[in-house]
């Protein structure tokens, strides 16, 4: 571990606590003494870049940011972050998956940078949470869902409901399934057991993370992930250091070389810890 010169963290289920909403002052506190030690951190969530950004600069976390499952990358927190890769659904992919999901009932959010446009047939009064945090603009409807399709959104994310689908539903493996049949070059993934996530095929939080270490001149064998869903896989397959969360799926646990203990027990904390410890063993000995 005294190698590790970038960190990738996932968010719900990993950086934050089970309310979604809080960074324990462990793991904010390792974060900022491991950026300050030279290390990179990176935020890899499946939210959007304006989410990241936002935690990040409440709570003062140097971190560059892959959001959105890797469709966007930035070098900071917005305002002040580059966007230095970003990728968008082919106008038919994006129209196709909206047409294959639709009949699961399930409410559709199309993202854009700054904006989101819901479908929300079965839920009227139901709105994204970052709309009613006044961080990203909103549209409703048919109508709105196929322009954003038409311009190109980096993700469309379908939910059960509750907050990004923290409840298991019957139908979410069964529009998995679909999806994946129908549309085979996209990546298509869940970051709990009620939402669909459907991204381009050229985005995941692997190929973000792998452009992310070639931009800071790093080897894949100085690369360090963090998470606990089926959305963290691809970036816990790339980094030579995968570390699996306590509260992790078996799926994530069997990919990952290392375990550390859940997000309420401040897993991500800890395993910095272990990392920034044994870059102070390494170079007391000299190596």
């Amino acid at each position: 571990m005294e190698r590790v010169g970038l960190i990738a963290l996932d968010m719900d289920g990993t950086l934050l606590l089970s309310d979604h909403r809080t960074v324990p002052e462990r793991n904010a506190r390792a974060i900022r003494e491991a950026c300050a030690q030279g290390v990179c951190v990176a935020i890899s969530t499946g939210r959007m870049l304006e989410d990241a950004s936002d935690f990040c600069l409440r709570l003062d976390l140097p971190c560059m940011i892959i959001a959105a499952n890797g469709a966007r990358v930035s070098d900071a927190p917005l305002p002040q972050g580059c966007v230095i890769r970003r990728c968008a659904l082919a106008p038919g992919d994006a129209l196709r998956a909206i047409d294959l999901l639709r009949p699961f009932g399930l409410i559709l959010n199309a993202f854009e940078d700054g904006r989101v446009s819901t479908l929300r047939e079965t839920a009227p009064g139901w709105t994204y949470h970052l709309v009613k945090r006044g961080l990203i603009r909103a549209d409703y409807g048919e109508e709105a869902i196929c322009a954003a399709a038409q311009r190109g959104i980096m993700k469309l994310f379908a939910v059960s409901g509750g907050f990004a689908g923290d409840e298991g539903d019957a139908r979410i493996p069964e529009a998995l399934a679909l999806l994946r049949c129908e549309l085979p070059g996209l990546e298509i993934t869940s970051s709990a057991p009620g939402n669909v996530e459907v991204m381009p095929g050229d985005a995941g939080k692997g190929a973000a993370l792998a452009a992310l270490a070639a931009h800071c001149g790093l080897p894949r064998e100085a690369v360090m992930a963090v998470g606990d869903a089926q959305n963290d896989m691809s970036m816990l397959r790339y980094a030579f250091h995968s570390v699996a969360m306590g509260n992790a799926t078996a799926e994530v646990k069997a990919a990952c070389r290392y375990e550390t203990d859940t997000n309420d027990e401040c897993g991500v904390g800890k395993i910095i810890e272990r990392v920034l410890m044994a870059r102070t063993e390494s170079r007391a000995a000299g190596r």
